[in-house]
């Protein structure tokens, strides 16, 4: 053992006494804490990260990515968060599920998580994730002392809370997205109010099982209710296909007779206001009036007459066999700009005395 004699001599049995110089001891001392200051004055910021800068325990300020400058170890120190980075937390499960997974209930070790009571008092066996990232560094450091610790036991409470309020065939099938929506947002609420500086991303739903015994049972049950869907949305598509078409023809029926009532009344109106007009001039001048409305209907008659007699007063009468009163329509369609004229000359063929 060495003998120390005094503060700065060290006497080795049996062999030489080392003289220390106290100028040396102290510019070594002096030398370790510059280079102990140096090498923690200094540090680096990733680019998903933000770092925390506390002096003597209190935050002064919070450095972006890059290399920067700070006051040595024991005066500053330097927190670091990952605060660009999306995070993953598994409840009922680790790693993905697979067709290997163990059937009707949550991963073996996990059931405490995955088991959960549904507002019917039946069991099911749920698996989900949830993605978040670190929003405000300061609150996630010093708010609460275990943040991630706490935002599982959140989401685990939330999560039996919004299965507890539906049944369990709804959660079974139908209502997934509406409990992973309003699981997420239960979670932000929750995270928001105790302060834990994460941003709930997405909470996937991963899948929601019944118990072992009645798996084959409810597998039963879900095709039926897939049947019964696939049925609904045929009948569905032949709604819409012969629906349309029927209303379709009623319509054009609707607006075909919506047009033979307004060409009726239209033709009735004109009649009636004609026969006023022919009762106006007929009462003006009866005998020229009668005279007119008969040559009109012979006009209209004749021309359908295969042969023409005519009749004198003593009752006498004779054919007109050369009298063509039925022309062909070439020859009407030829005649058809001297028609006034040769229209007169006809009109003028009288049947016997006046009538």
């Amino acid at each position: 053992m060495a003998q120390v004699h005094d503060a700065m001599r060290i006497q080795i049995p049996d062999g030489p006494e080392i003289v220390f110089n106290e100028r040396y001891i102290l510019l070594g001392i002096v030398a370790v804490f510059i280079v102990i200051g140096l090498a923690t004055s200094f540090y680096t910021v990733a680019t998903h990260e933000q770092a925390l800068v506390l002096r003597f325990g209190q935050h002064v300020r919070t450095s972006e990515p890059g290399l920067h400058f700070k006051l040595p170890y024991l005066v500053e120190t330097v927190h670091k968060v990952p605060v660009r980075t999306r995070d993953v937390q598994e409840f009922g499960f680790r790693g993905t599920r697979g067709p290997n997974a163990p059937r009707g209930r949550g991963a073996r070790g996990y059931e405490d998580e995955s088991s959960m009571l549904t507002a019917d008092l039946n069991i099911v066996h749920a698996g989900w994730d949830i993605h978040f990232r670190r929003s405000d560094p300061e609150d996630y450091l010093f708010q609460v002392e275990e943040p991630i610790q706490t935002l599982r036991d959140i989401s685990q409470s939330v999560m039996r809370e919004v299965v507890g309020d539906r049944a369990s065939i709804q959660a079974l099938t139908v209502e997934r997205a509406e409990i992973q929506i309003a699981a997420r947002q239960m979670i932000q609420d929750t995270a928001n109010a105790m302060g834990l500086g994460m941003s709930i991303v997405e909470v996937n739903l991963r899948d929601v099982l019944p118990p072992e015994e009645v798996f084959d049972s409810f597998h039963d049950l879900n095709r039926a209710t897939q049947d019964a869907q696939r049925y609904f949305e045929a009948a569905s598509r032949e709604y819409e296909e012969k629906v349309p078409r029927a209303r379709g023809t009623a319509r054009r029926k609707i607006d075909e007779a919506e047009g033979y009532k307004a060409r009726r009344v239209n033709v009735a109106q004109g009649e009636a206001e004609r026969f006023q007009a022919i009762l106006a001039e007929y009462e003006k001048a009866p005998a020229v009036t009668r005279r007119r409305l008969y040559l009109e209907t012979l006009e209209k008659i004749l021309p359908a007459v295969r042969e023409v007699v005519l009749t004198n007063d003593n009752g006498a009468s004779a054919p007109l066999p050369l009298l063509e009163l039925r022309r062909s329509e070439a020859s009407t369609a030829a005649r058809a700009g001297g028609a006034a004229t040769r229209s007169g000359e006809g009109r003028t063929v009288e049947t016997g005395g006046d009538r």
